[in-house]
């Protein structure tokens, strides 16, 4: 599983993106996280 930093760093980036109004960064940024967390599953 996604350890507590790297989940702290993620929700602050989602954060930054939606004060910025940023929506499709949230977008991609959720879906690369997924991704990552898929790979990390599948070792």
């Amino acid at each position: 599983m996604i350890k507590d930093e790297e989940y702290i760093s993620f929700l602050k980036s989602i954060i930054s993106c939606i004060s910025h109004g940023d929506y499709y960064s949230v977008k991609e940024l959720s879906y690369l996280e997924l991704e990552k967390m898929n790979k990390k599953m599948k070792e």
